[in-house]
């Protein structure tokens, strides 16, 4: 069995720190094996869901630590989030009316819905003060192609 690729990110919830971690993230997912849509899928839901836990995970102007683990299995890319922010669970977050999202052409409010699309398995819990988020990201090979629509989020 092949030996899973594994690195572990902590970075302050600071909007600047996250930019940093990202490029970090999108440098070393380039180096593996996985499929562009896969790279690209694990950066995006990072991005995405490490921005609402500095949004609104916090109430103070404290710095607070994000941790980010990325796995990438034989068959997934798996990534854990943990955060000490107020507990939310993003799996139990209603889906957006997109209807009216489009026709006020409003930027935001997606982030979640498409983490979720783009995601085969998405597992929230609350372990003492933490907030931990698993995803399950399929693994396709470099070669491997697959179509996503998007238009079924507009």
């Amino acid at each position: 069995m092949q030996t899973p690729a594994e690195r572990i990110w902590q970075f302050p919830n600071r909007m600047e720190a996250l930019a940093a971690v990202a490029k970090e993230v999108f440098d070393w997912l380039a180096g593996l094996p996985l499929s562009s849509r896969a790279k690209y899928s694990a950066g995006l839901s990072i991005e995405e869901m490490s921005t609402n836990i500095i949004k609104y995970g916090y109430d103070d102007d404290h710095e607070h630590f994000i941790r980010v683990l990325i796995v990438a299995e034989r068959d997934h890319v798996k990534i854990v989030f943990e955060d000490d922010g107020h507990p939310f669970d993003p799996t139990r977050y209603p889906s957006p009316d997109l209807e009216s999202i489009v026709e006020a052409r409003k930027s935001g409010g997606l982030g979640i819905e498409l983490v979720r699309r783009i995601c085969e398995k998405m597992v929230y819990e609350r372990d003492g003060r933490l907030n931990r988020l698993t995803l399950h990201i399929r693994r396709l090979e470099p070669n491997d192609t697959q179509f996503i629509s998007l238009s079924s989020l507009l």
